[in-house]
C-alpha cells in the first residue's frame, strides 16, 4: 500500500464533518490582484506553491473502516477552460465556490477569473478544512502573490473564459452544482467609528478584539431571538507567534473552544466582560503550553441550545511581503454553517479595515431573518462605548 500518515484528532474531526455534513468544512479564500493573470502565469505560480507547501501534495483516503490518512499525489498543475463564465461580482464568485463541494478525496482546488473590464483578477482557493486554517491561509496568500509577480500580465495574454487549476491527479467537476445553498453570507457594515471604538476598548479593557466581537455576537443573538441560552464556539490557533519565519509543514493546527451564554440581565458590556474572561483564561493556558483536549463541536450534543461560531483570520497585512499593493482585496469564508452552526461570524482585517461576514445556510435560516440579525449586530457595534470602566 502507498505510504500514508494517519489524520490526527483535529484533522479527523474536520474530515468526518466533511464526509457526513455535505462538505461544510471546506475553506474558500478570495484574492483579488491587479492585472489579468494568464493561464501560463497562474500555472507556474501554483506549481511553485505546491512545491513549497507539502500539504498541498496530498489527498485523504480511507485506510480502514474507521481511519483515514494522507497519501501523496502528483504535483502537476494544469488548466481547464470552464464551460460557462461565472459572474464576476466578487461575492457571487465566493458564494458559488463555497457551494461547489470538493470531492471526498480532493484536498483543494483553485479558480482563476480574469476581469479585463476592470483590469483585475480574482483567485479563489478552496481547501478541505483538514488541511487549512487561518494562519496557513495567510502564508499561502503571501507566497502566491510573490509567485505571481509584481506586474501581472496584461489583457493581451488573456485566454478567454475562466479556468480551473487543480492537481493533475484529480478529476474535473462542474462549477455549478445546482444544489441548494449550504453556504450563504451577508457582509456586515463596520463603520469607521465602530472600528475605532473596538480599538479603544481593546486598549482600555485589556480584552482582545475576539473578546469584544464575541460579546457583541452573543449579546446580539440573545436579544434578537429571545432564546434562553446559546453555545458560542471560537477557533484558536495553536501556533507560536515566534515561528512566523519557519517553514509551514502542517496546515491545520487549531483548537475549538466553547462558551455557554444564558439570557441574563446583562448589558452589552457585561457580555463582553464575560466572554473576555473566557478568552483571557484560554490565552493563559496557551502561553503556559497546557495541552487542551480537542472538543467535538457537533450541535447534536445539545439540540435544544443554538450553536454559533466565529473565526478571526487576523490581520493579513502583517503576513504580506512588501509591497502589499499586489493584493487589492481579500476575504476567507468557511462553508460549515449548514451542518454545525446556526450562524458563523467571519472576521479579518485587511488594508486597515474590518472584513466581517455573517454566514448561514438558507436550508436552515430564512434570508430575511439573517438580515435582521445582521442589523442587530451592526446596531450593537454602533452602541459600543468609547471606554470600558473596570473596577
Amino acid at each position: 500500500m502507498q505510504p500514508y500518515r494517519l489524520l490526527d484528532e483535529t484533522e479527523q474531526r474536520f474530515h468526518q464533518n466533511f464526509l457526513h455534513r455535505n462538505g461544510n468544512t471546506q475553506v474558500t479564500s478570495l484574492l483579488t490582484v491587479p492585472g489579468c493573470v494568464s493561464a501560463v502565469q497562474a500555472r507556474k505560480a501554483f506549481a511553485q506553491l505546491i512545491a513549497d507547501y507539502p500539504f498541498l501534495r496530498q489527498k485523504i483516503v480511507p485506510i480502514s473502516s474507521q481511519r483515514y490518512g494522507f497519501v501523496q499525489v502528483e504535483d502537476h498543475v494544469h488548466a481547464t477552460l470552464c464551460a460557462t463564465q461565472p459572474p464576476l461580482c466578487a461575492d457571487a464568485l465566493l458564494k458559488l465556490e463555497l457551494n461547489c463541494l470538493l470531492g471526498d478525496q480532493e484536498g483543494w482546488r483553485a479558480l482563476v477569473v480574469p476581469d479585463p473590464a476592470v483590469n483585475r483578477t480574482h483567485i479563489l482557493l478552496t481547501r478541505n478544512h483538514a488541511i487549512s486554517d487561518g494562519y496557513s491561509t495567510a502564508r499561502l496568500v503571501n507566497s502566491l502573490t510573490l509567485y505571481l509577480g509584481s506586474t501581472p500580465s496584461g489583457a493581451d495574454d488573456l485566454q478567454p473564459g475562466a479556468f480551473h487549476l487543480r492537481l493533475h491527479h484529480w478529476r474535473e467537476s462542474p462549477i455549478e452544482t445546482g444544489k441548494a445553498s449550504y453556504a450563504d453570507f451577508l457582509r456586515l457594515q463596520v463603520s469607521a467609528d465602530a472600528a475605532q471604538r473596538i480599538g479603544q476598548l481593546r486598549e482600555t479593557s485589556g480584552f482582545t478584539s475576539n473578546a469584544i466581537w464575541g460579546g457583541v455576537f452573543a449579546y446580539s443573538y440573545l436579544r434578537h431571538t429571545g432564546v434562553p441560552a446559546l453555545d458560542l464556539f471560537t477557533a484558536y490557533s495553536l501556533r507560536d507567534p515566534s515561528g512566523h519565519a519557519e517553514p509551514l509543514s502542517k496546515a491545520c493546527l487549531i483548537d475549538v473552544r466553547k462558551a455557554t451564554f444564558s439570557a441574563e440581565p446583562l448589558d452589552l458590556m457585561g457580555y463582553i466582560e464575560r466572554y473576555g474572561w473566557v478568552v483571557s483564561q484560554d490565552k493563559a493556558q496557551l502561553r503556559a503550553k497546557v495541552a487542551t483536549p480537542v472538543r467535538h463541536v457537533d450541535v447534536a450534543d445539545n439540540p435544544t441550545r443554538p450553536a454559533l461560531a466565529f473565526t478571526n483570520t487576523g490581520l493579513l497585512d502583517r503576513f504580506l511581503t512588501p509591497p502589499t499593493g499586489r493584493v487589492l482585496g481579500f476575504s476567507t469564508l468557511v462553508n460549515r454553517s449548514g451542518g454545525n452552526y446556526e450562524f458563523v461570524l467571519h472576521l479579518g482585517r485587511f488594508n486597515g479595515t474590518w472584513h466581517a461576514a455573517l454566514a448561514f445556510s438558507s436550508l436552515k435560516v430564512h434570508r430575511a431573518a439573517a438580515c435582521a440579525f445582521k442589523s442587530q449586530i451592526e446596531a450593537a457595534l454602533c452602541a459600543l462605548p468609547a471606554a470600558f470602566n473596570l473596577p
